[in-house]
């Protein structure tokens, strides 16, 4: 090889800048490539014979092994070249600087130069390794020079001896790659470092590829200079102006931004980033692997000149609870060389914590009912809506957070434009909302379907009209309680409890469903056998459980057969009475507490406790069906779709069977199994049929007189 092919930059363009990473690689190759001739053109490889049947180290002669006993100790490159080739290597490199000098545009490989602090032998260490990368042709070239066919990244010592400067001793040099604590170290892999090689992170690869990164799983980068946050900025806008004065401020710290889950925290680190123009990497730290990733991610924060967000440092405990971050991980965190004097945790900066730098701790509180309105008014802004519902109930019912305030508008208006219709109706969005709701209200109660509408109640009109206002309750709560003043004077016990009482199969469970219907809301029936226990103080730990999971479920609570639980206290003879008194006392100020909605359904009015009526909003009275409502009932609960004969007296029906609707229901349906079996019609010998079975099942009997003409009609049956 001619040492004038590896002159390197031409003369004319020292006062021109690079245009390209590729041009300025091509000039740094051109300096490395003569290091690594004169490395070469010094160098004994297999002794005095130099024998190429022992090349590469694939066999080991007894020449080559006298010659390595006396083979001097290595030195640097530099102190064995002679003073024309020191100077033409260093014309190449101080050729490039010039043209560095003139460089306006944003190179990777300078970008890391710069923000990492490297001095000329750590920019040769990292050129050469990434050189490696991108140039194939270095895989041989190192294999040779290190004598060793499956050696293709440079070694450290290799390094240590192309580019170590003059006067420095090779182990000082070695040392370098040792320094767990320094920028250098962190740039290539740990485990080839430990065996001696110079390999690039993949992070730092990436980067010099393609001068930034990619998002990956447990890691984001946001440009707030190019991006938006995913929405604009309703609501805590003290917290936003507690964090530019953060920003403003040149001292280091560490910002710990707190609150509740979904409350905002890497939204309003959004919003600083792009009120600022900076760019931030987001990174995720939960696990056991959380230092390495915490690494990975300050080393791409320092790469990409960008701000360090951490989140999930919080570690889970025995029961599954989120418990602060620990001391000595705070400690490792706020050690992390990002370039950032700014570095922001997602968490609460436990009390016993001790950490070097400036700390600042800022709360996000749950967001009240009038910032969640500002919230949904702001999602649905731009969407058309039908009318059907009103972004102040949606507030009302549902104690979201900002985050899952954006989701479920963001999917009622995806699935609303899909579907062909346009506009979001309120069946939709309380859909989307009851996706975003996270509990496990299941574990105690069971879900009970909405399937009942007001068509399907047959009841005097007072009780309709009770339950109508029941609903509105929750219909207008936000106008009665914000706009019109009534939260200053009513701070406690906003719920809304309505109490149904009546025989058995009035229509209590139906009218539940037809309430949850009307309000879009899901209904749960508290299961009571998995509510109540023998053992002392279980039963209130499960009536806690369901209240607190209900007002993350934003549902209406179902207690059904409601005296079993709300009895009458009664006269402490033992320590029975005085258990049995403390559950229903605690079930009392558990009902006043809870601001939502629940419906008690009792057969037993008279057992309930009086001091448990004060506390219900609205009693609905269900009386037992006389024969116009029977007959109306009968009528209601047969489908359009089925094939009822002609000639069938209804009336007769509902004097004769003095039923309720809940046997009225067995009735229509068990004849309608019988005409299906016959492959006949619905007709009145069913009808009479299913009647008589259902009276007889209540220890009825009925005799053939009582049925009159119809009478025949049970033969044929």
């Amino acid at each position: 090889m001619d040492r004038e092919e590896l002159r390197g930059p031409d003369a004319r363009h020292l006062d021109t800048g690079y245009a390209s990473q590729e041009e300025l690689l091509g000039d740094l190759s051109a300096w490395v490539d003569l290091l690594l001739y004169y490395y070469y053109s010094r160098h004994q490889w297999l002794g005095p014979s130099s024998d190429l049947r022992n090349m590469l180290g694939l066999v080991v002669s007894r020449e080559e092994f006298e010659h390595n006993l006396t083979k001097a100790a290595q030195t640097s490159l530099r102190s064995r070249l002679s003073a024309e080739e020191r100077a033409q290597a260093d014309l190449a490199r101080k050729a490039v600087a010039l043209r560095v000098e003139h460089t306006a545009a944003a190179l990777p490989l300078l970008a890391l130069f710069s923000r990492c602090g490297l001095d000329e032998f750590e920019q040769g260490c990292v050129l050469l390794s990434y050189l490696a990368t991108v140039d194939r042709k270095y895989e041989k070239l190192l294999a040779y020079l290190q004598d060793d066919m499956t050696q293709k990244a440079p070694g450290v010592s290799l390094a240590a001896q192309l580019f170590l400067p003059e006067g420095e001793s090779m182990e000082s040099g070695l040392a370098r790659f040792s320094r767990r604590d320094g920028v250098f170290y962190r740039l290539f892999l740990p485990e080839e470092l430990a065996l001696g090689r110079l390999v690039l992170r993949p992070v730092v690869t990436e980067f010099l590829n393609a001068g930034n990164l990619s998002d990956r799983p447990g890691r984001r980068m946001f440009d707030g200079a190019r991006e938006r946050p995913a929405g604009a900025l309703v609501v805590q806008g003290e917290i936003a102006r507690q964090l530019d004065c953060v920003m403003d401020d040149p001292a280091d710290c560490c910002v710990f931004v707190y609150g509740p889950a979904g409350g905002g925290k890497k939204f309003q680190v959004e919003h600083l980033m792009a009120r600022c123009r900076l760019k931030c990497v987001f990174a995720d730290v939960e696990g056991e692997g959380w230092l390495e990733q915490a690494e990975e991610a300050a080393l791409a924060a320092l790469l990409t000149g960008s701000a360090l967000c951490l989140y999930h440092l919080d570690r889970r405990g025995e029961n599954n609870e989120p418990a602060p971050a620990g001391g000595a991980m705070l400690r490792a965190l706020e050690r992390l060389d990002c370039g950032s004097k700014k570095r922001f945790f997602l968490s609460v900066l436990p009390p016993a914590a001790r950490i070097d730098t400036l700390s600042v701790e800022i709360e996000l509180p749950p967001v009240t009912e009038t910032e969640r309105l500002e919230l949904f008014r702001a999602s649905l802004r731009d969407a058309p809506l039908d009318g059907s519902f009103t972004p102040e109930e949606l507030a009302a019912k549902f104690r979201f957070t900002p985050r899952q305030v954006r989701l479920s508008c963001s999917q009622a208006i995806g699935l609303a434009r899909l579907s062909g219709e346009g506009r979001v109706g309120g069946k939709l969005i309380h859909q989307c909302c009851y996706q975003q709701v996270v509990h496990r209200l299941g574990e105690l109660a069971s879900k009970v379907p909405a399937a009942h509408s007001w068509e399907d109640v047959v009841l005097p009109e007072e009780q309709k009209r009770l339950m109508r206002h029941a609903c509105s309750y929750v219909q207008h709560q936000h106008k009665v309680y914000f706009r019109w003043g009534f939260d200053k004077k009513i701070s406690y016990g906003r719920g809304l409890s309505v109490l149904f009482a009546g025989a058995p199969g009035t229509g209590k469970t139906m009218c539940a469903q037809v309430m949850a219907n009307q309000l879009n809301m899901e209904i749960y029936k508290i299961n009571i056998s998995q509510i109540v226990s023998k053992y002392i103080g279980e039963t209130e730990k499960n009536l806690r459980a369901v209240f607190n999971e209900a007002k993350n479920a934003s549902c209406i609570l179902f207690f059904d057969e409601c005296d079993a639980l709300f009895g009458k206290r009664s006269e402490v003879k033992d320590s029975h009475d005085r258990n049995a008194n403390v559950e229903v006392a605690y079930l009392l100020q558990q009902i006043e507490e809870y601001d939502g909605v629940c419906i008690l359904a009792t057969n037993l009015l008279g057992n309930i406790d009086e001091a448990f009526m004060r506390r219900i909003t609205f009693v609905v009275r269900f009386p037992f069906p006389e024969a116009p409502m029977r007959e109306e009932i009968y009528h209601r609960m047969m489908p359009a779709a089925a094939p009822v004969a002609e000639g069938i007296d209804w009336k007769f029906l509902a004097e004769k069977f003095e039923l309720s609707g809940g046997h009225i229901k067995n009735i229509v349906l068990a004849a309608a199994f019988l005409a299906a079996g016959q492959g006949e019609e619905i007709s009145m010998k069913h009808l009479l049929r299913a009647a008589v079975n259902e009276m007889k099942k209540n220890g009825i009997v009925v005799v053939r007189e009582q049925l009159q003409e119809y009478a025949d009609l049970l033969e044929e049956a």
